[in-house]
This record gives structure tokens, sequence and C-alpha cells, in this order.
């Protein structure tokens, strides 16, 4: 006798993510939430991702699955003004559209949330005392149990973020002991980094000047899809924790669409 499929409605998916993260936290420029598909449906199956991408999206429909929840949104800029086949963006939601698949993002909130993408940064690096950097809500900053060398530093966070490569400012001579942490595209962190007193901000992202830093501080950049990688694994335990007989399934054809030679 097969199994009895668990079916829930997307929108109560919605909910539980947002008890975690709320969509009303979400930058002004960001577009977390519903962007395709029906919110009141009931689905029985999940593809979570970090990108909403066109091979994730014929993952979903290669695997069955009638909801796909990524940390990245469908449609990231507000207004799109063209739906065109033959250009990669619009072919992905054209799928998801044709395949009935309900597509939720949780971008901006899931950066931000208490227990969020920087704290997971953060507890990956064995930072202590965490406290909020910024404003913003976006990053984080904390201590290192003990001093270590710039070498063993910048060994820990590769394997942290299992980051195959990473770029770095000039560094450091001293021990390294406060450090800053900022997901995704996180430069505008350093001079919030600086004035905390963080020798290193660990982020995504930086361009050529931001590179150019004061004495006694350093930016490391391990590439923005590293270190949101952990929003897989946080988004679906925040969904089977409330939908414990839910099929959630993790994406294997998300990757890095940037290439190193």
């Amino acid at each position: 006798m097969a199994d009895k499929i668990f079916k829930v409605k997307a929108a109560d998916i919605a909910e539980a993510l947002e008890k975690f993260a709320p969509v009303s936290t979400q930058a002004e420029w960001d577009n977390s939430g519903f962007t395709a598909g029906n919110p009141s449906a009931e689905v029985s199956k999940a593809l979570v991702a970090l990108n909403c991408s066109l091979e994730v999206m014929q993952e979903a429909v290669e695997k069955g699955c009638d909801m796909v929840v990524t940390h990245h949104p469908l449609i990231v800029h507000k207004p799109l003004l063209s739906i065109l086949e033959g250009d990669v963006r619009s072919d992905t939601i054209m799928l998801a559209v044709r395949s009935g698949i309900t597509v939720y993002s949780s971008h901006t909130p899931l950066d931000r949330a208490c227990g969020g993408l920087n704290d997971i940064m953060a507890q990956r690096l064995g930072l202590g005392n965490i406290e909020l950097l910024g404003s913003d809500g976006f990053s984080r900053v904390g201590v290192l149990a003990r001093p270590v060398g710039c070498k063993a530093f910048i060994d820990k966070v590769k394997k942290a973020f299992e980051a195959p490569v990473i770029r770095c400012s000039k560094p450091l001579q001293e021990k390294i002991r406060k450090v800053a942490v900022s997901s995704g595209g996180g430069q505008g962190a350093i001079a919030d980094a600086v004035c905390a007193g963080a020798q290193v901000l660990v982020t995504g992202d930086v361009t050529h000047h931001n590179f150019y830093t004061p004495d006694g501080f350093m930016v490391i950049d391990i590439g923005h899809h590293y270190s949101e990688l952990c929003a897989m694994q946080l988004l679906k335990s925040i969904i089977q924790k409330n939908f414990p007989k839910f099929a959630v399934l993790l994406s294997e054809a998300d990757k890095s669409p940037i290439f190193y030679f």
C-alpha cells in the first residue's frame, strides 16, 4: 500500500517561515514572499534551494515538487518589465507557472532574523559574545575563544564555509580575536566593523576598492554563494519542524554560478 501523501497549503508553509523571519523585515529593495503560483494551493513536496535558477526549477519538475522555497527570490528586481522566452529569468518564471509550481522566498528577512544566516555564520566561526553590527540588523560581530594567526584563521574560514577559494585584503600580521560577519554582499558593513573594533570582516561580493583597508583591519571575501549556503538547511529545518510529515528536498542542482580556474 502506497504511503499517504501529506499535503499542506503553501500559505501555511510561508506562515511558518515568517514566524522565524517576518517578511515585514525585508529591505525596501527586496522581493521576499510569493513570486509565482498560488499561495492557497495545497502542495505535497517542496524543493529548497539557495537560488531560484532555471536548473533548480527544472529539478523541481523532475522530482515532482509543486513548491519551491528559496533564499534568493525568483524575481529579484522590481518592477519586472517583460517576460520573454529565451531570457533565462523569464524561462524560469514560465516553467514555474506552466508546471503549477508555487514559489516562495525568504531573502533579507532570513539574513536579519535572530538565528538566521548571520548568526549561523558567526557560530560556524566559533564566535562568542555575538552582537548586532550596525543599525540595519544584517551583520554580526563577536570574538574567538582564543587569538589565532591570519593563515590559521583563513584556513578556518575556508573550512567553515566549504569555500574552495577566498579573496582577501592585505593579511594581518597580528593575531585575530574580534571578527565581524555579513552574509551575501556585505561590503557595506566595513565601516561598522572597523568602528566596532573588529579586525576582520567575513562576507562576499567585495569590489576592488574595498580591499584597500585601514591598518589593523582586513576583509575576507568567501563569495556570495558560500556565505549563504546555510540558508538551504535552515529553511528545510523550519519547514520540517512545523510539518514533520511534509516532504522537503534539498536541491542538488543549485550550484554557484561563478567558476574558478
